[in-house]
């Protein structure tokens, strides 16, 4: 049942709650490491023994490893009944399954990152993961717009994705 000021929901479209956490956490991820980007390839000073990092890089560095452990609970938030609904309505399956593609491949290269010690391997992780990592913001936006302009319909019922009822939620 919904009020006059909360539009009813289909379950698939996210609590303002919910919705507004997304966004401030991924802004988080976001900002952080653009900001560790920008002091770790523009802003590095010359030091007593050459060039070295700028004194922030270290703390935008923990900040976006911090904020990206937010953004893993918050993804699987999502699995709650976003994602299951979603599919099972048959509902933004494209941009869904890009941004749930792009989300894996920026968690795989952040591990590769943290852990491998091939210096080429690195290299190569770190300008990928920058580069989808500046992208990410365009494909949620698409993701988002194509959510909200198409008419809610009732789900089907497809038995192949489980039912997931969970009382509470993020209201």
């Amino acid at each position: 049942m919904s009020s006059a000021t909360e539009p009813e929901r289909n379950g698939i479209s996210l609590s303002r709650r919910h919705e507004w956490l997304v966004y401030v956490i991924l802004a988080l991820v976001f900002i952080s490491g653009a900001a560790w980007a920008w002091l770790h390839h523009f802003a590095r000073r010359a030091g007593e023994f050459g060039e070295s990092p700028h004194p922030a890089e270290l703390w935008m560095q923990r900040a976006h490893g911090a904020s990206a452990m937010l953004a893993l609970i918050l993804l699987g938030s999502l699995f709650v009944y976003h994602i299951p609904r979603a599919w099972r309505a048959r509902r933004n399956r494209r941009t869904g399954t890009l941004l749930f593609a792009l989300f894996a491949f920026l968690i795989g290269t952040g591990y590769a990152l943290y852990y491998s010690g091939n210096e080429r391997l690195r290299a190569w992780m770190s300008w990928s993961h920058l580069w989808v990592g500046i992208a990410l913001p365009l494909f949620i936006a698409l993701h988002v717009w194509r959510g909200k302009r198409t008419p809610s319909s009732p789900e089907p019922a497809d038995e192949s994705v489980p039912r997931i009822t969970v009382k509470g939620g993020f209201r």
